[in-house]
């Protein structure tokens, strides 16, 4: 059990006056909000109801406080960057910053997502830029290459695979470490043993990179993983590289815009980040569009 007046002292004011106005709230909406009885009250489920759109309309008013403050500061927008590990791992933090310094009035918000869930947060306006390897786009979003992102096999330096290239064939027969189901590196590795009639032994999903380093340093399995983000763990964990010879390994990494509805900031953060590509991997016209 509650106790209303303790709840009118925490909102400076008295019980009376918070009485009046739960009052006016059950008259407005013609439902109870609260059950009164001697040892306190207790919301009612439209009482929990309303506390939980209210709650999300306070989180809203700070979040428009706080971006609104940004202006008064001088900054001319903000942009929502949703990005993968992936690219988060590599040479996006480095990009950003150049950004920043270039564009020192726009303000970055950075989260990371898996990249099916940063496709949809572009399509539903939750995300003003993203930055995927999905190969697979949706109706409404404009893509442009922006890195290269090769696969490789990781394995212990001890380990029984040899050579510089393998088929990707020829790892279904071992244990493998991978990220969990979400992720776009394990969608697309289930996909292909399927297409070859097998299925992969995975012995341990976990959700980050650093995570699959470890446990493959630790003889639990192999793993298939992007080389630029888990550079860094290969000699402290006495790890190898063998090049995966399919041609699925050949990644690109796209930047992605919500298509003729993106505000000007983020259409240049669009045009910095898709500035990276190498010719290479640029079509003719300069980009891809999904959908």
């Amino acid at each position: 059990m509650g106790s209303l007046s303790k709840a009118a002292q925490q909102s400076h004011m008295s019980l009376s006056t918070a009485s009046r106005r739960i009052a006016l709230l059950e008259h407005h909406f013609r439902v109870g909000l609260l059950n009164r009885t001697s040892a306190g009250v207790e919301p009612t489920p439209a009482g929990e109801a309303l506390a939980r759109h209210a709650t999300e309309l306070l989180l809203k008013t700070d979040a428009i406080y706080s971006e609104l403050s940004d202006y008064t500061k001088g900054s001319v927008g903000r942009v929502r960057i949703f990005a993968n590990i992936s690219a988060i791992s590599q040479d996006l933090p480095d990009h950003l910053r150049a950004f920043s310094q270039r564009y020192q009035d726009i303000k970055l918000h950075i989260s990371e997502l898996r990249s099916m869930d940063i496709l949809q947060a572009l399509r539903e306006g939750r995300a003003d830029v993203g930055v995927v390897t999905s190969q697979v786009g949706m109706e409404g979003i404009r893509l442009a290459p922006y890195c290269a992102d090769r696969i490789s096999v990781v394995v212990p330096e001890d380990h029984v695979l040899q050579g510089e290239q393998i088929e990707f064939a020829a790892l279904l027969e071992h244990d493998i470490v991978g990220l969990d189901d979400k992720a776009e590196v394990t969608r697309m590795l289930v996909k292909e043993a399927a297409l070859a009639g097998r299925t992969i032994r995975f012995r341990v999903q976990v959700q980050s990179f650093e995570a699959m380093c470890r446990l493959i340093a630790a003889g639990q399995g192999i793993g298939v993983l992007p080389e630029g983000a888990v550079r860094l763990f290969r000699e402290p964990m006495h790890l190898r590289f063998i090049r995966l010879t399919n041609p699925w390994a050949e990644r690109v990494m796209s930047v992605g815009i919500r298509a003729g509805a993106a505000p000007l900031p983020a259409r240049k953060l669009f045009d910095f980040l898709s500035a990276f590509a190498p010719a290479s991997l640029v079509a003719p016209g300069g980009e891809r569009s999904a959908g």
